[in-house]
């Protein structure tokens, strides 16, 4: 496996996809949070995970803290796929959304720009460090604890693991080593690009107390290319609406390009 097949992780779609989905993952997750949406979206789209270092089968690299760093890999491992030129949908989810848009704003520098960029359950850069932000103090009190205390504190972040405590210390510390790279990375990133010229779409869940309505829609300022913002109910968190609410919100977006390739009737 090459160093930009490392990054991408695909279960299937057609040699030459109508769509190709390039997805972020969200804190302490890999790419296999998206192989039930291949068989959701059907073969005529690719999905493809973006698989992070100290992540799943990559849990013994070291993790990246730069979101730039992510998103010259992803282009890297989007450059391998035979995707015959199918519009691109970058998907960010939870913190994978900050790699998302560092991702779309590097392909704009290259002239590619994606069609759409989907951004679920993440704040926009310029809500992080204002007064009352909530997530600075949890990132700073995370930074700030041992595996222990975290592990302690039924980290609703890492799902499982008080369960993987209790069966293998060394992978306890392997995904808090991710984990707290992951927070340094959302907890530090600016965006310093022009505003794209790619749609984005802000989803959240109505539910969601970290994300509410005024950061979904804050994401509006990093685009010129059409916007829009959605709120899901009964989803509170990036795991209800990655599972319940996304795969038939992207079908929709799918939906709406193939009717605009296909051009009006007459």
């Amino acid at each position: 496996m090459t160093d930009a097949n490392a990054w991408v992780r695909t279960w299937g779609g057609t040699e030459n996809p109508r769509a190709v989905l390039l997805c972020f993952p969200p804190t302490g997750l890999g790419a296999s949070t998206f192989r039930p949406w291949q068989e959701e979206l059907g073969p005529n789209v690719l999905v493809a995970g973006i698989q992070l270092p100290c992540r799943e089968e990559r849990i013994e690299e070291e993790p990246p803290e730069q979101a730039d760093v992510v998103a010259t890999a992803a282009v890297r491992a989007l450059d391998g796929l035979a995707t015959d030129g199918a519009p691109l949908i970058l998907v960010g989810v939870g913190s994978g959304t900050a790699m998302a848009l560092e991702t779309a704003a590097l392909l704009e520098c290259l002239g590619r720009p994606a069609r759409r960029v989907v951004l679920a359950t993440g704040r926009p850069p310029h809500f992080v460090g204002t007064p009352g932000d909530e997530t600075v103090d949890q990132a700073t009190d995370i930074l700030g604890q041992s595996d222990q205390e975290i592990v302690d504190s039924g980290c609703s972040c890492l799902p499982g693991l008080e369960v993987v405590a209790e069966l293998d210390e060394w992978l306890v510390e392997r995904m808090l080593t991710g984990f707290r790279a992951t927070v340094r990375m959302i907890s530090g990133y600016a965006y310093e690009h022009p505003p794209l010229t790619s749609e984005v779409h802000a989803w959240h869940g109505s539910d969601d107390p970290l994300v509410r309505i005024e950061h979904n829609e804050g994401w509006q300022r990093y685009t010129t290319g059409g916007f829009t913002a959605r709120s899901f109910p009964d989803c509170h968190d990036y795991f209800t609406i990655s599972r319940n609410a996304m795969p038939g919100a992207l079908r929709e977006l799918l939906a709406a390009d193939a009717a605009s390739a296909a051009g009006p009737r007459t």
